[in-house]
């Protein structure tokens, strides 16, 4: 007789029920966002592909890893492009979902760019793009999962890789038991393992996403953005209103000076550079994102908060900003 697969007795795994649901169900579930572009750059055949320069360097690993070339271009205060561009036999043109909040600008881009476009949805987890066109998402960036990430293709690849297994979920537990410097650390040091491989995503994050109740943290998520809204309206830089079908990632508030982001960590506010990696490169022309990137106050509007946790955030930047 032939020893069986699965074991039988011994401790018991982690119990999380696998309720079989799947936001994404029409998208081919990998590890992360690397390894969705990755697949595709595998895919297009590309020799060019022009990129924002207001993104981070993960998004170049796979690009440079599949020895494609690739140009910088400039977006303005609308988080579009400056400029228009015509693309050639195998260019391809990435454009970002800015906060999640630039769907109906990226409907225009399809229309232009056909199936010369790659859509990254990182910062908008709930957009199920149509087939036109190829995109992908994040997980990790709305919800606390170890990986998981979501493409879209413009027509059926087939996909035989492994499942991820070489995860971490420390910090998850550590932050969960209110160990929040050990599970920042370990956060960190996870980040720096992640790559492009392309693998199919975990077992614990697609049982975990199974849990998810998504249409109350979708109405979570517009409820804060529009409440931060009413009362940063008339200071914030953007004029950025939110879509009827937005789901938004965070409150984008752009002020005119830099504000020092240590007081509101002093005050456990802990509000993300988006990105560093933009002040690190130099390259003439990109004036706007590198302020952007100093000047942003990108602020948490996820389902964890509720309103005593904005108007907590409310009024440290009052007294930040002297409003």
């Amino acid at each position: 007789m032939k020893a069986r697969v699965k074991p039988i007795g011994g401790f018991f795994e982690l119990e999380i029920q696998n309720k079989d649901y799947n936001y994404h169900s029409n998208a081919i579930a990998l590890s992360n966002g690397r390894a969705c572009l990755n697949l595709i750059l595998k895919h297009i055949n590309a020799q060019k592909i022009w990129i924002p320069f207001y993104t981070c360097d993960a998004l170049l690993e796979p690009i440079i890893n599949n020895q494609i070339s690739y140009s910088f271009y400039s977006i303005n205060i609308n988080l579009e492009p400056t400029e228009s561009f015509e693309l050639k036999e195998n260019e391809y043109f990435l454009y970002i979902n800015y906060f999640g909040i630039k769907n109906k600008f990226i409907e225009s881009l399809i229309k232009k760019y056909s199936n010369q476009i790659i859509i990254d949805n990182t910062q908008a987890f709930f957009d199920r793009e149509n087939s036109k066109t190829w995109s992908f998402n994040s997980a990790r960036k709305f919800f606390g999962v170890p990986d998981g990430a979501y493409l879209y293709t413009p027509y059926h690849i087939a996909v035989d890789y492994e499942r991820n297994t070489d995860l971490s979920c420390n910090y998850l537990f550590n932050r969960l038991l209110g160990k929040q410097k050990q599970a920042y650390q370990e956060f960190i040091e996870y980040e720096k393992g992640l790559d492009d491989e392309i693998k199919k995503i975990s077992i614990v994050s697609e049982y975990l996403l199974a849990n998810i109740d998504y249409l109350s943290i979708a109405h979570k998520r517009r409820y804060n953005f529009n409440y931060y809204h009413s009362i940063f309206e008339e200071i914030n830089q953007f004029n950025l209103p939110l879509a009827a079908n937005s789901i938004p990632y965070h409150y984008p508030l752009l002020i005119k000076n830099i504000i020092d982001k240590n007081l509101l960590y002093e005050r456990n506010i802990f509000i993300p550079m988006l990105w560093k990696d933009t002040t690190q490169r130099r390259l003439e022309g990109f004036d706007f994102e590198q302020n952007l990137t100093q000047k942003l106050i990108a602020l948490p509007i996820d389902h964890r908060y509720k309103i005593d946790d904005l108007d907590y955030v409310i009024e440290s930047l009052k007294k930040l900003l002297s409003i």
